[in-house]
């Protein structure tokens, strides 16, 4: 049986850009309208002024985690804010974390990496019946509508044969072998500039957002079917928790040698990924890097966002790959010197 729910408007909530990216395009098959937020703080202002009809929100982020934003979004005076369903991701599902997140105002929750199968299960529990649309030629007497698709997916016999990833896990986790093998492009991209937030936690003793880091990489690591690697983070994420700080400061160089070990391995799909982006003329890459520069300048953080979000919709020019993964690298950083100087060097790189 399938189902869709075309007038039903959902909002995902996460701070990392690949779980936005995968959980959206598990949603794709019922057409629902799907909405992105970033941050904590993005999902209050969007929830109080779309009135969705279900939110999925990320446990773990950085400034205002899951569990704070949703206290926020049940304290609001609109009554619809107090009854929203709110369901928790997170890769915690032990009883005592199902309580906080009970007591939090959550409705429910969904284990990390989510799976196809529980997703729609969920939407089906939770989207008001009346927008619920099944297909009728495939539904059985007495049953209940299920999901647009299995969440189960046949990989291709041409599938590559990476070192240390499981492409039938990528695929079950991801909901195709399309997304999986965009995936491990996202993947291949980030990974220079975690292993330097990683490293930059470990030195300013920031445990906490060091945590938030591995908790995220973990699940990233499992969506792209690098088992070995996602235990690795979990185990220091358990670090993280119990405050093993001197474990985390020894552990944590094996840590970045076995995740920029993928470089090579995932180089092929990063730069297929940037050859499917859009070529434009370098007179609008070196207004955009001005744009990031002036808004470093200015600690205009939302603005340098912004600007970011936008040059990675743009094939990067081939002079300018070393200099595009140091700003990566600057930006996730917040640092200011680091930013502006790989604007400058990119300018330079474009005007020669």
């Amino acid at each position: 049986m399938k189902f869709a729910a075309p007038e039903a408007s959902v909002l995902i909530v996460d701070d990392n850009e690949i779980n936005l990216e995968v959980t959206a395009a598990l949603l794709e098959p019922l057409k629902m309208k799907v909405d992105l937020a970033d941050s904590g703080k993005r999902a209050l202002i969007l929830a109080h002024q779309k009135r969705y009809h279900l939110i999925f929100m990320d446990q773990m982020m950085p400034d205002l985690d899951g569990v704070e934003t949703t206290k926020r979004l049940r304290r609001l005076p609109d009554a619809y804010c107090r009854t929203v369903p709110v369901i928790a991701l997170t890769a915690n599902a032990f009883s005592e974390v199902r309580e906080e997140l009970q007591q939090a105002g959550m409705n429910d929750y969904l284990a990390k990496p989510v799976e196809a199968k529980d997703l729609y299960r969920c939407v089906l529990k939770w989207i008001p019946r009346k927008l619920i649309i099944v297909s009728q030629e495939q539904q059985k007497p007495g049953g209940s509508p299920a999901a647009a698709g299995s969440g189960k997916v046949q990989g291709s016999s041409t599938l590559p044969q990476l070192p240390g990833i499981n492409p039938a896990d990528g695929i079950r986790y991801t909901g195709s072998e399309k997304m999986w093998l965009k995936l491990l492009g996202d993947f291949y991209k980030l990974i220079d500039s975690k292993a330097k937030k990683l490293e930059n936690c470990v030195e300013d003793g920031l445990i906490r957002d060091y945590t938030i880091e591995v908790h995220a990489l973990k699940n990233t690591a499992r969506m792209i079917g690098a088992a070995r690697l996602s235990e690795h983070f979990f185990q220091m994420e358990k670090c993280g928790k119990a405050g093993e700080v001197e474990t985390i400061r020894q552990e944590t160089p094996g840590l970045i040698r076995e995740l920029k070990s993928y470089k090579e391995i995932l180089r092929p799909f990063g730069e297929k990924n940037d050859r499917n982006k859009r070529e434009v003329p370098v007179s609008e890459w070196i207004a955009q890097l001005k744009v990031m520069r002036d808004a470093m300048e200015r600690f205009s953080l939302d603005t340098v966002d912004e600007t970011m979000q936008q040059l990675e919709q743009y094939r990067v020019p081939e002079q300018c790959s070393e200099s595009m993964e140091l700003l990566r690298a600057a930006v996730a950083d917040v640092k200011m010197k680091d930013v502006m100087d790989a604007a400058e060097r990119m300018i330079a790189e474009l005007q020669a």
